[in-house]
């Protein structure tokens, strides 16, 4: 490549970035957006997707298929969400009930290990009581053969 053509294209990329960044101006304009509201039907506009009503309505069916079966409140909630809202709302819920189920995991591991160090602790305890209890016994028949030698 010569040196003359190497001007050339960045004279050309020059004017490239230059028509678009005019390009992104008047588009970006107070008179396009005015032009843009005046102009707009929102008859026009399409509410939805059949293809994605189907694809929701099945989904939603399994979910509620699932509640049923594991008799499960919040996965029947999310199959009713899901009829009613879109995916970006399931797909919120769902994420949410992941984190409420991790954080209800992590809370019954605390109180797994808070139980099973109390039944450590109570174990000590009553092995401790059973030695005293033993030793107390002992003591008592102890001063039972004293009492009945003299």
């Amino acid at each position: 490549m010569t040196d003359k053509e190497w001007e050339e294209r960045q004279k050309t990329r020059q004017l490239e970035m230059k028509a678009v960044s005019e390009a992104l101006a008047v588009l970006s304009g107070d008179d396009a957006h005015d032009l843009f509201t005046r102009t707009f039907n929102p008859a026009l506009l399409q509410m939805g997707s059949s293809e994605q009503d189907s694809r929701r309505q099945q989904a939603s069916q399994v979910l509620g298929k699932a509640a049923q079966r594991l008799h499960s409140p919040r996965l029947a909630t999310l199959a009713y969400q899901m009829k009613l809202d879109a995916f970006t709302r399931v797909k919120k819920a769902i994420d949410d009930m992941i984190a409420q189920l991790l954080k209800e995991k992590e809370d019954e591991i605390k109180h797994k290990d808070f139980c099973t160090g109390e039944f450590n602790a109570n174990q000590l305890q009553t092995e401790k009581k059973e030695r005293d209890e033993q030793d107390i016994t002992a003591k008592i028949e102890d001063l039972g053969m004293t009492i009945e030698e003299l």
